[in-house]
């Protein structure tokens, strides 16, 4: 005989799982709201130094160990990530797809997307009610800032979903010590973790220490506490948490290992190396002690989602409650949260897309609050628990999506989902105009931003005024094809490097700022410099 109370249940977890699989799609529908837009909005210069990598690809072909940034002169290598981001991009582009800004941003929502399926999935290996795991990945997916940041020209998300992908698969391993599959699926999503961003790894680093400490413990207790013969018993086990570890963590030293040994091999370039960038990457003890410092932190993390300081530490309260595995997930993961902010301090202070890193455990805090707090102000109705999970869930949403509407809309999203900031008679398009595609581009005081060379579609060469290269640069400038200077502000000692100067009047495009300057030792080239500005 069917119970009633059972199919009612089994009717209301279904039209659960489909309001949430529609909520899902629904974050999906707002991240490309406006895809065509530029890569101009906040960091410009992150996104279009990986989008100017792209073009690269896409013109010359993928090579994943001696790719291009060519913003530092030839020979245009300049590596910090291993480039799977970027060729997934040229790939899209040469499958079809006409526009770079748009393969860059679908393969970033991509690569977030792979993040929310394996939280989800690490979810269900932690929490016994399926509605913990929903409310989890909807604050994830509808989360203002990941909406923001997923669909940038950034390699973060795509970072996130191995580090996350690297502890489901060596999750299994260590508690079910399961086959190859296992093993190869922690070894290969470790390694592209580490290769693809490594400041991302400590995140779920930290919480599978505690595991692996937690499983072996228990593991040995059960052999009798005899070490040594618990040890030969599971060798193979052993054998294969040590693959899980060391594979993983030897191919990001040695892609650094690669990609400082190249950056060396410049002069433009050797400032870039993880030696000369330590103080940089990880900061002082005297930052970490200035409370302004931890403020500013917060500030960048504040946009996850509403009350996210009030949502976090009761997350971590309510797990008191139920058994110790949640507490375990939910704990590690927000001590990973600090340990990585921690070590990597001025990074986090200074970039505000770096806590991109670690809002999959914001994330479970805060969805875990937020279904409890729901949960309990229902519990005295009387429905089915189908029919509070659907309402928990629609609370969580209402509550994001009004914020999203309120607040975040106006002050985080509406340059890239409302407005295209883009005009077809920009300085990129005029360089474009004046230079044939062998020609390099000098611009100078830019903040390091590749910007002009990428939607110019040239290659060149970034300096700063207070950087100093030394007399050599100038040298380097001449031995190659660099006809073209942008600067911000007078720089003679730079001008005087070449006998001829022809300073540009652009006619008809939209450059306000910027000085232009054509230059050469040759007469006649000065001479066809001059009717530039002749031209109409």
């Amino acid at each position: 005989m069917i119970n009633a109370d059972d199919t009612a249940k089994d009717k209301g977890s279904l039209a659960a799982e489909i309001m949430f699989i529609a909520l899902v799609i629904c974050s999906v529908l707002v991240r490309v709201v406006n895809i065509a837009s530029p890569i101009l909005e906040e960091h410009a210069f992150r996104q279009t130094q990986t989008a100017i990598t792209i073009w690269t690809f896409v013109k010359e072909g993928i090579s994943f160990f001696s790719y291009q940034t060519p913003v530092f002169g030839p020979p245009w290598q300049a590596p910090f990530e291993f480039p799977l981001f970027q060729a997934a991009a040229a790939v899209i582009v040469k499958a079809g797809l006409s526009s770079i800004d748009v393969a860059a941003r679908l393969t970033n929502i991509i690569f977030f997307y792979l993040s929310a399926f394996f939280l989800f999935i690490l979810c269900g290996r932690f929490f016994r009610e399926r509605g913990i795991a929903y409310t989890i990945v909807l604050c994830y997916v509808l989360s203002p800032y990941t909406i923001f940041w997923s669909r940038t020209s950034m390699i973060d998300y795509a970072s996130v979903a191995f580090a996350l992908g690297y502890f489901y698969f060596f999750l299994r391993l260590l508690e079910e010590n399961e086959g190859l599959f296992v093993l190869g699926g922690a070894v290969v999503l470790g390694a592209l973790g580490y290769l693809i961003k490594i400041t991302t790894m400590p995140t779920v680093v930290f919480p599978l220490a505690y595991l692996i400490v937690k499983q072996l413990w228990n593991n040995y207790n059960k052999a009798g506490g005899a070490l040594l013969s618990y040890l030969f018993h599971e060798k193979v086990f052993f054998i294969k948490l040590l693959t899980a570890i060391v594979v993983p963590f030897a191919a990001g030293y040695l892609w650094t290992v690669h990609a400082d040994n190249v950056k060396n091999s410049s002069l433009f370039t050797e400032w870039l190396t993880s030696g000369h960038l330590e103080g940089w990457n990880y900061g002082t003890w005297k930052q970490r002690t200035e409370l302004s410092n931890w403020m500013t932190i917060l500030g960048h993390v504040k946009p996850f989602m509403p009350f996210t300081f009030v949502l976090v530490p009761a997350g971590l309260v309510f797990a008191l409650k139920h058994p110790r595995r949640y507490m375990e997930f939910i704990y590690t993961g927000l001590f990973g949260t600090l340990l990585t902010v921690f070590i990597f301090f001025n990074l986090y202070r200074a970039h505000n897309y770096y806590p991109m890193a670690v809002t999959p455990f914001l994330a479970v805090a805060a969805g875990f609050a937020i279904y409890h707090i729901f949960f309990f102000l229902l519990k005295n109705k009387k429905n089915t628990a189908a029919l509070h999970l659907k309402v928990c869930i629609a609370a969580a949403c209402l509550t994001l999506l009004g914020y999203y509407y309120i607040k975040t809309a106006t002050a985080y999203l509406e340059r890239p989902l409302i407005t295209n900031k883009y005009s077809p008679s920009t300085i990129s398009d005029f360089i474009r105009t004046i230079t044939p595609p062998d020609e390099y581009i000098i611009i100078t005081d830019h903040l390091w931003n590749p910007s002009i060379l990428y939607y110019a579609r040239r290659k060149g060469f970034m300096i700063n005024k207070d950087y100093d290269y030394g007399a050599g640069l100038l040298t380097f400038f001449k031995e190659h094809k660099f006809t073209t200077i942008v600067t911000v502000s007078d720089y003679p000692e730079l001008l005087a490097n070449w006998r001829y100067v022809v300073r540009l009047s652009p006619q008809g495009y939209k450059i306000i700022g910027y000085n232009i300057y054509k230059v050469t030792d040759d007469p006649a080239v000065y001479e066809d410099y001059k009717k530039i500005n002749e031209k109409k």
